[in-house]
């Protein structure tokens, strides 16, 4: 009986878990992929194909996000129909602990979170990655040929172009000046180049502009000052970083966020040898392993509240939702204060799973030792409902 039953409520779990899952990802895209790719589109026309391959590259750090969602959505509707529907009451009613509910949906949740960390290893960043090389290769190609003669270019945040003659057959402007704007959009600087091109980092894939014979240009006082000393700097050869002030993500590849878990590890040893600051590495280290375990922590928490709480699908999907936004929260407290020294990057990230965990445990052992949790609630509700005592499970029967 008992292999029959394990075998019935984890393939009851599926449905729902990849229902959210899709749902969890749909909003997540729609929040977030909705507005650059609506860019890449039409303000820089990379086509359908480079569209659909960019919002692929980004689906890996959605994924890392959804399906730990999912899964405590999941649980909570499948064990709250279970003690709905009184599943769970005649289970125990037949001498068969709530262990038989519980231990193996945490075995699963334990092979999701394994699952989701080779995603966090390998996967993520190979879509952050690719993402920022073909970002690179449509700004580019797209700016090559947006650029006209005598019209203002916007494409690069920080910066304006605007050239009085191009020749198509080199790709070489001729006549260039570049402004470079402060955060409110204000010229600060100005460069005044006889000719230049662009071109790409093979690098780092930042998109770079080669200006030759030119004056750079810029009032030593602030923006909001009286003007004050001029500097005027001739240079015969400039390459400017037009992709420095780019706002999508992190722009280095070899960002925590970007390289692979060993990279990662490497690169914390390499930061210490030289009493480097690692915390913000270290944190990202720690999300590594921590936002994948989150899966687990859900299964703790998730169990037994679907079995207090007798969930709906809509109940469940909402209480879930609580669930995560105070996990976040957490989260989000680590995020910000572990790179400041307020929390260390080890309990800013797995403080949100400590405590999750610590409550469904405490849940869970509340379950298996409360003697006839189930009978207990019926009898409580029928003394409600009539006005009765209710019966004492341990023979006798109290007011």
């Amino acid at each position: 009986m008992i292999p029959v039953l394990v075998r019935y409520y984890l393939k009851a779990v599926w449905p729902p878990f990849f229902l959210c899952v899709g749902i969890f990802l749909f909003v997540l895209n729609l929040l977030y992929s909705t507005p650059p790719i609506l860019d890449y589109l039409f303000k820089y026309q990379a086509g359908f194909i480079n569209s659909a391959w960019l919002l692929l590259y980004l689906q890996p750090s959605y994924l890392v996000l959804a399906v730990p969602m999912a899964y405590l959505t999941a649980l909570l509707v499948v064990y709250g129909r279970l003690s709905l529907d009184r599943e769970a009451m005649a289970l125990e009613s037949s001498g068969i602990s709530l262990s038989i509910l519980i231990w193996p949906m945490i075995g699963v949740s334990l092979f999701l979170s394994v699952l989701l960390v080779f995603v966090m290893d390998k996967t993520l960043p190979w879509g952050n990655t690719s993402y920022l090389k073909l970002d690179y290769e449509i700004v580019i190609r797209r700016a090559a040929i947006r650029v006209h003669e005598r019209v203002f270019i916007d494409n690069f945040d920080g910066y304006l172009l605007y050239a009085k003659d191009k020749d198509d057959k080199k790709d070489i402007l001729k006549g260039v000046t570049v402004e470079f704007l402060d955060k409110s959009s204000h010229p600060y600087r100005i460069i005044l180049a006889q000719t230049g091109t662009l071109r790409q980092d093979p690098e780092n894939y930042h998109v770079m502009l080669d200006l030759n014979d030119g004056i750079l240009q810029q009032d030593q006082a602030g923006p909001t000052e009286p003007p004050g000393e001029f500097l005027n700097m001739q240079f015969e050869d400039c390459a400017l970083d037009l992709s420095a002030h780019k706002k999508n993500g992190p722009m280095d590849f070899s960002d925590a966020r970007n390289i692979s878990i060993r990279a990662l590890a490497q690169k914390i040893q390499r930061e210490k040898a030289v009493k480097a600051d690692v915390r913000y590495d270290e944190l990202e280290y720690q999300k590594k392993f921590s936002i994948p375990f989150s899966t687990l922590a859900f299964a703790f928490i998730g169990i037994p509240l679907g079995l207090v709480f007798r969930t709906s699908f809509i109940t469940g999907f909402f209480s879930a939702l609580a669930l995560v936004v105070l996990y976040w929260l957490f989260l989000m407290y680590g995020q910000e204060g572990g790179p400041r020294g307020m929390i260390s990057p080890f309990w800013g990230m797995w403080l949100p799973n400590g405590l999750m965990a610590a409550m469904g445990i405490v849940m869970i052992h509340w379950l298996n030792h409360r003697l006839d949790f189930w009978g207990s609630l019926s009898g409580r509700k029928r003394r409600e409902e009539t006005g009765g005592p209710t019966p004492n499970f341990s023979g006798s029967s109290q007011p």
